[in-house]
């Protein structure tokens, strides 16, 4: 059973190893020091948000625009975190603890039949890909830093792949279809019109018609 974890952790600690080193050369380019582009990842620990609030900085957007879009893109979480919420143990310190490793990825990898979470798996998964998210920021801030524009290579996109081919088997009822169906539409309605992350935040609250029972 252990090995059968660890086997399904590797391809998304591999993912999000990538998907850091992207976010220590976007943060290093938008003027972010090493310390603080490594403080950020221990801290916030949100790769999309992290990477779409050093590009609004990197653009001369200004903190506030920053930190409204991390938090625009991390209130995906929030429905996450309402379905996942009974695979913690412990005390509310300690469930919120826990909470912090939630991902897009270990969310979706941690998924049972039945609608629950399997907890170990759901923490594994979590503490290893903040340990390799931190080693690839590290790796892309010091190393890479000055290479410039990486979005060519595409780094960024094998997390998300492997989330949405993971999310891809949780849509086994048509509810979770229909949940799925309709916030894709409404974020590709919203992108249009709206700044970044507002799209993300409000198809993450569509997904919830998928708990009406």
């Amino acid at each position: 059973m252990r090995t059968g974890r660890l086997q399904a952790i590797a391809p998304v600690a591999a993912a999000a190893f990538l998907f850091g080193v992207t976010f220590g050369v976007v943060a290093t380019a938008a003027g972010f020091s090493v310390p603080a582009a490594l403080v950020m990842s221990a801290t916030t620990f949100g790769g999309a948000a992290q990477i779409g609030a050093a590009s609004v900085l990197g653009a001369s957007g200004g903190a506030a625009g920053a930190i409204l879009t991390g938090v625009l893109l991390n209130l995906r979480y929030l429905p996450m975190g309402v379905t996942a919420a009974g695979a913690y143990r412990g005390p509310w310190w300690s469930r919120a603890a826990q909470a912090q490793l939630l991902g897009d990825e270990t969310w979706a990898l941690s998924r049972t039949p039945d609608g629950k979470h399997d907890s170990r798996l759901l923490l594994m998964s979590g503490a290893a890909v903040y340990v390799v998210w931190l080693a690839g920021t590290a790796l892309g801030a010091i190393s890479l830093g000055s290479v410039g524009d990486v979005s060519a290579w595409g780094l960024d996109m094998v997390s998300p792949a492997i989330f949405f081919a993971l999310l891809w088997k949780q849509l086994t009822t048509a509810r979770a279809r229909i949940a799925a169906g309709a916030s894709v539409a409404v974020a590709l309605a919203l992108v249009p019109f709206t700044p970044s992350g507002v799209p993300i935040a409000v198809a993450s609250l569509v997904c919830l018609i998928g708990l009406a029972r």
